[in-house]
């Protein structure tokens, strides 16, 4: 695919460019993320609901994102 943006602003630009890798961090921090503190005494639930919560506020689905 073969696509072409035309912008002045440099974030704009940035952003674009860096959707992708953006997209599968999500994916990645969602469906792996749990996994670095599964055996340590750290209770993740509390942040790992908020990361849910953020992205069902931000309409974000992730397997949509990256698949």
């Amino acid at each position: 695919m073969k696509v072409t943006f035309e912008t002045e602003d440099e974030k704009e630009a940035k952003r674009l460019a860096k959707a992708n890798d953006m997209a599968f961090m999500l994916w990645d921090l969602v469906h792996n993320g749990w996994r670095d503190f599964k055996h340590t005494d750290y209770d993740y639930e509390k942040s790992w609901n908020k990361i849910h919560e953020l992205l069902d506020q931000y309409k974000i689905d992730v397997d949509e994102l990256a698949q």
